[in-house]
């Protein structure tokens, strides 16, 4: 990347899953990018041979294109600059130096690269944990490797606190992000590590990175709804969606389209709610499940079955129903072999009686073994 910026048009970067999936092809097609960078082609020029050793001709402004995670369909293309992919990335190699990054995300995906290049730009040590197979096989490396800063999703975050393979691991940079940040998650680090400073990031490949909270609570203050944070503003949608308008970036995809509205606005599909000087995330609106024309959000009910004693990780799924159009259900894994399944199925329903609609409320729990995640590591929604 660093060899090709200002020397080529249009770079895509391919994470490893699109290159496998049966949409590459097509999605490759539908533009012309002058090179391709994945994991096992460093560089594949589809024009003249490049010069490096040549300057930049007229400082020509490299597009990025970085494909979405496609958790509820095909993966859309986007593009970005160089300016825009590396607005939030600290210049600070004294306090840089201190720090051991791992990472555990694709590094050809907005978040994975986001990581990557905070380590370039701060001087920090950069530890690929992400091509092993498990999180107890990361986990150990980065032990290791002496990794201090970590950042991952909500999901991957239970799943390895659930594996016990934190100990040992020292943190002073603990960062959540691609999935809303629920409080149980947040308090379960805070308590296994105390003196990290923990963040959760709002960003998304279109918009690129929002904002970070610090506060250790769920969601963000209200103030940012009227302030801004970074030069980013943030509105509400009469449909309940986050609505950000990036500071000096137009999201556009591989086609050239605009993504934002004609006030500068992206529609997010993230679905939030205000409750008092907070604001929460619920979910995706595109997940949305409709039971009888109500309308569940997962993320939410998976967040309230979160907070029962004995529950691990759970994800919530529809289910076809003649009569209610779909029904929510809910696939769980505990967190201890010799749990009475029979008990903590009753105290989920009454949990969720006591804080969620009747038409949320689970009508099918299961137990499963594991609940998978996808190479974006988020739960596997297909």
């Amino acid at each position: 990347m660093l060899a090709l910026d200002g020397m080529v048009s249009t770079v895509f970067l391919v994470p490893q899953s699109l290159r496998d999936s049966d949409v590459y092809p097509d999605l490759k097609d539908r533009f012309n990018p002058s090179s391709i960078i994945d994991e096992e082609v460093a560089v594949t020029q589809q024009d003249d041979a490049l010069n490096f050793d040549r300057e930049p001709e007229n400082n020509a402004g490299t597009r990025w294109v970085l494909a979405t995670s496609g958790t509820t369909g095909i993966p859309k293309l986007i593009e970005h600059t160089t300016e825009s992919l590396t607005k939030t990335c600290k210049v600070d190699s004294q306090r840089g130096k201190d720090y051991v990054w791992g990472l555990v995300y694709d590094p050809f995906r907005f978040a994975g690269l986001q990581v990557v290049l905070q380590a370039l730009a701060s001087g920090s040590q950069l530890v690929f944990a992400n091509t092993l197979p498990t999180v107890s096989e990361q986990a150990s490396f980065m032990r290791e490797q002496g990794v201090n800063a970590l950042s991952a999703t909500p999901t991957y975050w239970r799943k390895l606190l659930m594996s016990g393979e934190t100990r040992g691991l020292t943190l002073k940079q603990i960062t959540l992000g691609g999935e809303p940040a629920d409080q149980t998650v947040l308090s379960a680090l805070r308590a296994e590590f105390p003196d990290a400073r923990i963040a959760h990031i709002y960003a998304s490949t279109e918009a690129g990175v929002g904002f970070s909270v610090t506060d250790g609570k769920a969601g963000f203050p209200r103030e940012y709804l009227a302030s801004g944070v970074a030069g980013n503003q943030f509105e509400i949608s009469e449909s309940g969606t986050l609505l950000i308008k990036p500071e000096n970036h137009t999201p556009r995809s591989s086609d050239g389209g605009v993504l934002v509205a004609e006030n500068g606005f992206i529609d997010t599909g993230d679905l939030v709610e205000l409750r008092d000087d907070r604001v929460y995330f619920l979910g995706r609106d595109s997940g949305a499940i409709n039971v009888g024309g109500n309308k569940v959000i997962p993320e939410e009910v998976e967040s309230v079955i979160r907070e029962v004693k004995g529950v691990a990780e759970v994800i919530v799924k529809p289910k076809s129903s003649g009569m209610m159009g779909q029904l929510v259900t809910a696939e769980v894994q505990v967190d201890d072999d010799n749990t009475d399944k029979k008990a903590l199925k009753q105290s989920i329903i009454s949990h969720c009686r006591a804080h969620l609609e009747k038409f949320k409320v689970p009508a099918l729990i299961r137990f499963v073994e594991e609940i998978n995640y996808n190479p974006s590591g988020k739960l596997n929604r297909k």
